[in-house]
């Protein structure tokens, strides 16, 4: 594996491994352009939901008050047209298949905010309002459970005495229906066995249209992770410091301390002495002194080349 250091290197690894990724942002636009022609190659499934008022209790005082929530019913599906979602989403349907079934596609990196202006740019945010499941008032989700299951958090108890922690959010949960903990395997067992016996007879449909619903379900993935190279670990790392990324990044989303130019400027410190304009002299190695310790001299785990070695052999 190229460069597969971490915590140990010697100088000339560093050496390497900096040129090599420092030279790598030149590929940032057409690996941008490839990004952005797959996602829309892939397409995307989308759901939008019921909205309802719904009457709540306040924590604060007990009163109760009406908020708008979001149910689990659906009440449109799109997939984009000509795209590979589109493609299989009709195979499935042809097969018998509801896409719907699959999964309620939840996209919580697309919350839409119901005001004018994002929360955190208004000055009539209330930075101490209380969330709950169903989010906030002032801010309503526009997907269930703001877009994302999670188990429950609660403090006491429900009716019939039943802790609801680590409950699911979602109401179709069997405890959650049941009311109740209980083994589902011992409960469920004749149901089970007089499903299986009506399920035998088409087993090799059912493997059909389980490998469709796995392909859709692994390009919905596939979607997520090429959005989160687009826009986060490639904006975390290089954003501003070329010219397809003119933008820094947004310090309150991305740590500026793992920026590749910070990390740069603090290995190169520790490896090299710098020259009068006080950049680094590639030529030297800060090594240190008994009575002056620095450089890789605080480390245990960075090294000086060593003589007779070969500098490009990096391995």
């Amino acid at each position: 594996m190229p460069f597969n250091y971490l915590g140990s290197m010697r100088k000339a690894q560093w050496g390497a491994f900096r040129n090599w990724t420092l030279n790598e942002r030149r590929n940032v636009s057409s690996r941008v352009k490839v990004l952005n022609a797959e996602l829309r190659r892939l397409g995307r499934i989308t759901a939008f939901y019921e909205t309802r008022e719904e009457t709540v209790k306040d924590t604060q005082n007990g009163s109760e008050r009406v908020v708008q929530t979001v149910s689990e019913v659906r009440t449109k599906y799109l997939v984009t047209p000509g795209s590979s979602l589109e493609k299989l989403c009709q195979a499935y349907i042809a097969q018998g298949g509801s896409p719907m079934s699959i999964s309620m596609w939840l996209q919580p990196d697309e919350i839409l905010f119901s005001t004018n202006n994002d929360p955190t740019e208004s000055p009539d945010d209330n930075p101490n309002e209380v969330f709950t499941d169903q989010g906030v008032e002032s801010t309503p989700y526009d997907q269930p459970h703001g877009g994302a299951i999670a188990p429950r958090s609660t403090d006491s108890y429900g009716p019939g005495g039943r802790y609801a922690g680590a409950l699911p959010t979602f109401p179709r949960d069997a405890m959650t229906l049941a009311g109740k903990y209980f083994d589902q395997a011992d409960a469920g067992g004749n149901v089970a066995i007089r499903m299986d016996h009506a399920r035998r007879w088409v087993r090799q449909e059912l493997g059909e249209l389980e490998h469709l619903e796995q392909r859709i379900i692994k390009l919905m993935d596939l979607r997520e992770q090429l959005m989160e190279e687009r826009d986060t670990l490639i904006q975390q790392a290089i954003g501003g410091s070329v010219e397809d990324l003119p933008n820094p990044p947004d310090p309150s989303r991305y740590a500026r301390n793992l920026h590749l130019t910070r990390l740069v400027s603090e290995m190169d410190g520790v490896f090299y002495q710098t020259n009068s304009d006080g950049e680094p002299d590639f030529t030297t190695t800060k090594l240190g002194t008994e009575t002056n310790p620095t450089g890789i001299s605080l480390f245990d785990t960075l090294f000086d080349d060593p003589v007779g070695v070969d500098p490009w052999a990096v391995g």
